[in-house]
């Protein structure tokens, strides 16, 4: 299905990530979270993206979000404003929540897209699942979404945050955790659920270390989902 749509707000979120929210076609859907085709005029011509949703299908609209660059389309999607309009393709892909099992979702940085969503489409829907993200970043300034997940965790007691940071050396008021996501935080992340679902989301090197790591814990790679797209590839 591919829909022109407008934008309706167009924000800088964190230092390097943009996010931009658009209009939602009348009959759009998608499953918690599918990815799409976000075509944009840059100083290029026009050109698609592969972009995983950032919101529930729950939302009154689509919501995209990018870590910025000098590339001209992640130029082009920064420069969006309300009323300037794009394409979407879509929506596509396998990355979806199951509504059945509990989960730990596994983030680095903007990887958080998808998994945002998922934490969305749980808090209103009310499912009677148990959902535990794990999310890392930088730093405290480079948290995306924060106050959004801050708003899901008191909206769905189920719902629970473990945040770490790996560039957090000189942040004294920092009093969570530091450091990458290791092995003994999934086993953390994972106690007291029974057979979670992990859905895993983030540069290359952070997903195979996470994979690495739960297979290692004895989780079945069966259970182990993880988001493939460009700039996000998985050997």
């Amino acid at each position: 299905m591919i829909s022109r749509v407008r934008v309706l707000e167009s924000t800088r979120v964190t230092p390097t990530v943009h996010d931009v929210k658009f209009e939602k076609p009348a009959g759009f859907e998608f499953a918690p979270v599918q990815f799409c085709g976000l075509e944009i005029v840059t100083r290029r011509g026009p050109i698609e993206y592969p972009m995983s949703l950032a919101c529930s299908p729950t939302r009154p609209y689509l919501e995209f979000g990018a870590r910025i660059s000098d590339s001209p389309w992640k130029e082009a999607f920064a420069g969006l404003e309300p009323g300037d309009d794009a394409e979407v393709d879509g929506a596509y892909g396998h990355f979806v929540l199951n509504e059945t099992s509990p989960a730990v979702l596994v983030a680095g940085g903007i990887g958080i897209t998808p998994l945002k969503g998922m934490a969305e489409y749980a808090a209103d829907r009310q499912l009677p699942l148990d959902l535990r993200l794990v999310y890392s970043n930088r730093t405290r300034e480079e948290i995306v979404y924060r106050s959004e997940l801050d708003d899901l965790t008191r909206q769905n007691p189920r719902f629970e945050v473990l945040h770490t940071l790996t560039q957090a050396a000189g942040d004294r008021s920092w009093t969570g955790r530091r450091g990458r996501i290791d092995a003994a935080l999934l086993r953390t992340a994972s106690h007291g659920l029974s057979d979670p679902r992990y859905y895993v989301c983030g540069k290359p090197g952070m997903v195979q270390d996470t994979y690495r790591n739960l297979l290692q814990l004895g989780v079945p790679a069966d259970r182990v989902l993880y988001e493939v797209f460009r700039g996000y590839g998985f050997p």
